[in-house]
């Protein structure tokens, strides 16, 4: 990408530094980033770059497992906010911030208040936000990563569902909490990250289940109301659609549906 599509600024916004297994790999994250800096395309083109990494997961009530990546070509004249000075400052060497990020002055991390998402239990979902002046404009990145949906059947109780819910807080709470300029002002930003989103399941499952709710088993939990499957068949009584919690099993129609860019729901009429 960097050879097809030369830039003099590249920023790249990551999630989940460690994967999920976080605890087990973060110790890769230093030769990851020693091969990605040796890479001939980064190093020899970009003179300066700030790289930061929230990888200390041992701080529980801050660790975001966001990082973010900014390489900035010789020839371009930046500026990047220090937070704490609220000042511009010459971006004029290569940097590498890793760990809880309490020392870096040029970024604000924030994780969600728990409130947020009361069904996720203990995540690393929040946002990340850089502040640069390139060419006389100022503008900020932002680096989100919102709630997922931990149980699809709870994500099929309601339209909009709980998770989506969740999602509209975190993400407005960003917007209304990035830092202002000096003059109390929003500057523009850009934000992108994983936002998450999903089908709206509820929906989803009226419509391909319309004028068919014989059609639909609901399994239950032994000595216990808790739904922990559902299946929606058709009328020759076979599946059509199995939902778990980790599971959305369209069967047959599973790889068209999520692998074609045309209209998806068209398939569904076949159901």
């Amino acid at each position: 990408l960097v050879r097809q599509h030369p830039s003099d600024f590249i920023a790249l916004h990551c999630q989940e530094v460690g994967g999920k297994d976080y605890e087990k790999f973060m110790h890769t994250l230093d030769q990851f980033l020693k091969n990605f800096l040796e890479l001939p395309e980064i190093s020899s083109d970009f003179t300066r770059y700030r790289l930061y990494f929230d990888s200390d997961y041992t701080s529980q009530e801050a660790f975001t497992a966001l990082g973010c990546v900014y390489l900035i070509r010789q020839n371009l004249s930046v500026q990047q906010w220090n937070f704490t000075s609220s000042s511009f400052q010459a971006v004029v060497n290569r940097q590498i911030f890793a760990g809880n990020l309490v020392n870096a002055q040029t970024i604000r991390k924030e994780k969600y208040p728990k409130e947020f998402c009361p069904e996720a239990k203990w995540s690393r979902k929040g946002f990340t936000q850089t502040r640069w002046l390139i060419n006389g404009f100022t503008f900020d990145l932002v680096n989100v990563h919102l709630f997922h949906d931990a149980s699809n059947l709870l994500a099929i109780e309601h339209s909009p569902s709980m998770y989506s819910k969740c999602r509209r807080s975190a993400l407005q709470y960003t917007l209304q909490n990035l830092s202002l300029d000096c003059s109390g002002k929003h500057v523009p930003y850009v934000i992108f990250g994983d936002f998450n989103f999903r089908l709206d399941a509820r929906r989803l499952v009226d419509y391909i289940s319309e004028k068919r709710s014989d059609l639909i088993d609901e399994i239950r939990e032994e000595n216990s109301d808790e739904i922990t499957k559902m299946i929606i068949k058709n009328e020759h009584n076979i599946p059509k659609l199995t939902i778990q919690k980790k599971e959305f099993n369209l069967h047959d129609n599973h790889d068209s549906f999520f692998n074609i860019n045309t209209q998806q729901v068209t398939i569904l009429s076949n159901i």
